[in-house]
């Protein structure tokens, strides 16, 4: 029995309890670790966990900007993941003023102030541009965010997103990191070139000489100036009236003169295509040829100072045997067959030699999650460090990736989704950026894995599958730098270029025709000036080896690219 006395003291305990359980609910409620956004990822700055002083307004790019910003407002951000490390800022801010400064700090509105980012005037509030400032400290682990705003007197500017740079992966003591390699396909065979395969292998739809009409494979016309060996077709004269040869990879010189150009234009190494690895002992012409260019690469990037890796294609494998092939393959072909890894040239990364497995879990390629887990299991258990070429859509398993994959991916030491295709022009490039590169690379970090995005200059296969002529459209290397300045804002210094010698399928960045001159009369191929503008055969690798340099460091970061076209 409650005495009526004691009924108030009841009441106030009951009150006193709902007060406390309301409390834990918000706590609850609140970010934690578990659930911490990632630094990396570009944030509305309209989702701040408390503000002071600002106000919210439509913004002209999507969604709502934080607007009417004075001297001292500020943003807090709760539960902010800074992974690993984080070494840039980036804001998208406008002001029709004169601007100001925002300040990033740590724990507190007083607390470590770990960046100033100037905010320039920009002739609207509306005007949008994008600033970036560096972090010191190198933050890591989950913080609570402030941004403070500093300036003058009245509206100082608006900001619309942030998003944060991760630290920059250590580029010693490895090959791939902080490298730039490009795919090599090594496949190109001409009738007397003294092959197994005895004919012509890519540059022609069966085996015998491509010639005007529908035997044609091949979308870009090489600039043939300078091999040493050359093989004549059955299309007719350039039009500058020089006979229309081609070359074969199975000759070292024709790989030499690749591993040459590298050198020159300031590429790292070169990813070796590997396809139709087999455990089969028979006797293959294709496979020996395959084999024996592979030699020559080894010999080739010795010889020129140039890294190489293996990269094991999984299209068109036996979906039953496909992990005891390529099982198969490394041990009795590429490491005691051939002693590719032996190489003083193989390509290491954290003193493992590497591979890269491509297509694993894409939709159209062999394989269960459990059979790739245990491939990837058993490169590691022998100390190889294992890329994976992956779906674009690798983190949602969707469209061109099988779902149930992510553990899988989530294995690799490095991950290079495949981006070929997928978008097209400036506009397309930055989209990619913003709803695939950036996610891409903050699970990534988050996961401690590594990240290759893949750049390539433009695609067309109309010779080869028909379709559009120059589908996508290289726009005298515009379209490239774009991807790769996208890449080195958002602190990438690592990349893989598709590819060196494709060019069946258009997306050579080795010497190719310059215009109409250099290639055969009444066939079309693609040539470098498709576009409007003449650039010079050697222009995509000047432009590369200036990606390269831009990634590292060497060159600032620039929307507009610094190659010459001529």
């Amino acid at each position: 029995m409650i005495h009526a006395s004691d009924n108030q003291v009841y009441k106030k305990w009951l009150a006193a309890a709902l007060i406390v359980a309301l409390l834990l609910v918000t706590m609850a409620l609140k970010p934690s670790s578990a659930l911490a956004a990632s630094a990396f990822t570009q944030t509305a700055a309209s989702s701040y966990s408390a503000q002071s002083g600002i106000q919210l307004e439509a913004s002209s790019e999507g969604g709502q900007n934080v607007a009417f910003i004075d001297n001292g407002d500020y943003l807090r951000f709760d539960g902010v993941d800074f992974g690993t490390g984080a070494n840039a800022f980036n804001a998208r801010v406008a002001s029709n003023a004169s601007g100001g400064a925002i300040e990033v700090r740590l724990g507190s509105l007083t607390g470590t102030l770990a960046a100033t980012c100037t905010v320039p005037g920009t002739g609207g509030w509306q005007n949008w541009t994008t600033v970036t400032c560096s972090v010191s400290g190198n933050p890591t682990g989950v913080q609570t965010l402030f941004l403070k705003f500093t300036g003058g007197a009245g509206n100082l500017f608006n900001i619309n997103w942030f998003r944060f740079n991760p630290s920059t992966p250590q580029t010693t003591g490895g090959d791939v990191v902080g490298k730039v390699f490009a795919g090599y396909q090594g496949w190109f065979n001409a009738a007397g070139d003294g092959s197994p395969n005895g004919g012509w292998i890519h540059w022609s739809k069966n085996s015998s000489a491509p010639g005007t009409g529908s035997n044609v494979n091949f979308d870009l016309y090489p600039d043939l100036r300078e091999y040493s060996k050359l093989y004549q077709t059955n299309l007719q004269n350039l039009n500058n009236g020089q006979q229309a040869k081609l070359f074969s990879s199975y000759d070292q010189e024709t790989v030499n003169k690749h591993f040459e150009w590298m050198q020159t234009y300031n590429i790292d190494g070169a990813a070796l295509q590997r396809f139709g690895a087999s455990a089969s002992t028979s006797p293959d012409n294709w496979r020996t040829n395959r084999d024996s260019v592979a030699v020559k690469v080894k010999n080739a990037a010795e010889t020129y100072g140039r890294k190489f890796y293996v990269m094991y294609d999984t299209s068109g494998m036996n979906a039953s045997t496909w992990v005891n092939d390529i099982k198969y393959d490394w041990t009795n072909k590429i490491q005691s067959g051939m002693n590719l890894t032996s190489s003083s040239a193989y390509a290491k990364q954290n003193g493992k030699i590497v591979v890269n497995i491509w297509g694993i879990g894409f939709t159209d390629r062999p394989g269960t999650a459990a059979e790739a887990a245990g491939l990837i299991q058993w490169f590691k258990d022998q100390n190889v460090y294992v890329i994976g070429g992956v779906p674009t859509y690798w983190r949602t398993g969707v469209e061109d990736s099988k779902s149930g994959f992510l553990s899988v991916y989530q294995s690799f030491d490095m991950l290079s989704p495949w981006y070929v295709g997928r978008f097209s022009g400036e506009a397309g490039a930055d989209h990619f950026k913003n709803n695939f590169m950036q996610q891409d690379l903050a699970m990534t970090n988050q996961l401690g894995i590594a990240y290759q995005p893949v750049l390539w200059p433009g695609f067309s296969w109309y010779n080869l599958h028909g379709g559009p002529q120059n589908q996508i459209p290289r726009l005298h290397g515009d379209f490239m730098w774009r991807q790769a300045y996208n890449v080195k804002s958002l602190g990438i210094n690592t990349a893989y270029v598709a590819m060196f010698d494709e060019y069946d399928e258009g997306t050579a960045i080795a010497k190719a025709a310059e215009n109409s001159s250099m290639i055969p009369a009444n066939q079309y191929f693609l040539t470098l000036n498709a576009d409007g503008v003449a650039v010079s055969s050697d222009f995509y690798l000047r432009l590369t080896g200036d990606i390269n340099r831009m990634l590292k460091g060497q060159i600032p970061l620039t929307a507009q690219h610094p190659t010459s076209h001529q």
